[in-house]
């Protein structure tokens, strides 16, 4: 599995970086990922605790400074419950340039999946396009004010 999916996933990435980092001298990776409404018994998060609507993840080297703050804002601006770094932590960066290069720039977005699907089948929701045209929203808001801010 890893030399199927991993190494080739990854390998895409860092030249995908690369890529943008030639072209416009940094590079903003933006990890999606979606979490099961309960935590999974195995979970490092099994506490019983509500879950929240959207979890950002970040790394201290590779986040701008305010894009997580802006982010929370304007999640929570649409009305989602946000948290940061809980229950998951974290920002994908590809690993030539973790913790070397600053204009790779990283954070990590977790979406609870009873926001957009029928957990139990997987399949869409009615809200999945609204939910998905809500995080684009929210994303390019806080992208664009990072950019503003940073220069």
């Amino acid at each position: 599995m890893l030399e199927r999916y991993y190494h080739p996933h990854h390998l895409r990435l860092t030249q995908t970086v690369d890529t943008t980092l030639t072209l416009h001298g940094k590079c903003l990776v933006v990890d999606c990922h979606s979490f099961p409404s309960h935590a999974l018994p195995y979970g490092f998060d099994s506490t019983g605790k509500a879950r929240p609507d959207i979890c950002i993840g970040i790394d201290d080297f590779h986040t701008p400074p305010g894009l997580a703050e802006e982010l929370i804002k304007n999640f929570e601006g649409q009305g989602f419950s946000v948290t940061l770094t809980s229950p998951f932590a974290g920002a994908l960066v590809p690993m030539k340039h973790y913790r070397k290069n600053q204009n790779v720039q990283s954070l990590m977005i977790e979406v609870n999946r009873a926001l957009y699907c029928d957990e139990k089948t997987g399949l869409k929701g009615d809200n999945f396009s609204e939910v998905s045209q809500l995080i684009r929203e929210a994303l390019g808001k806080a992208c664009a004010h990072a950019t503003l801010s940073l220069g």
